[in-house]
């Protein structure tokens, strides 16, 4: 009985530390304004979809979260506010795994309703075949690949529901009528590294792995 109670009492103070660290990370960031990254993609009305810290230069920032950045607060994003094919490009970056099966096939839906002709959705997501790789790697070591496979779940957002590879990212494209899909890097399509998860790599005991599945495709 005694060590069951000691047990619980130095859990209660290990979840009571990482809340008091949670909470000074929050007050010492709160006045930080995140920077704002200068890219070089093309013209026209551009929508960032979950951007969290990242601020783009340029790009209509829209989350559940409410940053100083964030143009569009909203939990459901519907687009309500941007007329149909009106917007050139769309951007995702660690979002889609966060959505329901359904939710996934709602979201494209939308997406492509909304872009121009011409206009581009660029998505990245953790790369479910990188994970299976980063875990047999690592001697099948499932700390390594748990937050990257369901979530950080730090906040209420930071959940996963969905797992994706290039296959079956590229068939929710083409089912949705998407065309000239293809991989794209950060660098060569934004020009520098914009401080999110699209070429965002995890260190383990075994080496430095990337994690994300970068896909873009076009509304034609």
């Amino acid at each position: 009985m005694y060590k069951n109670s000691r047990a619980w009492l130095v859990k209660k103070i290990k979840i009571l530390i990482n809340l008091l660290g949670w909470f000074k990370l929050s007050f010492e960031s709160k006045d930080k304004r995140p920077p704002i990254y200068e890219t070089k993609t093309s013209n026209g009305l551009k929508i960032h979809i979950g951007p969290g810290e990242v601020n783009i230069q340029g790009w209509v920032n829209i989350d559940a979260r409410n940053f100083e950045h964030v143009h569009i607060v909203n939990k459901k994003i519907s687009f309500d506010e941007f007329s149909d094919g009106s917007i050139q490009e769309i951007y995702l970056c660690h979002i889609l795994e966060h959505l329901s099966f359904d939710e996934i096939e709602d979201m494209l839906s939308l997406i492509f309703v909304k872009l121009k002709s011409g206009g581009v959705v660029r998505v990245s997501v953790p790369d479910f075949d990188r994970i299976v790789e980063i875990y047999t790697t690592n001697n099948s070591n499932l700390n390594q690949i748990k937050h990257v496979l369901m979530g950080g779940q730090d906040y209420e957002f930071n959940f996963h529901k969905a797992v994706f590879n290039k296959s079956s990212l590229t068939s929710h494209f083409e089912n949705h009528g998407f065309k000239d899909i293809s991989e794209w890097d950060t660098i060569s399509d934004f020009g520098k590294n914009i401080g999110d998860w699209s070429n965002g790599e995890i260190k383990t005991k075994k080496g430095r792995f990337k994690v994300s599945l970068n896909l873009k495709a076009r509304k034609t």
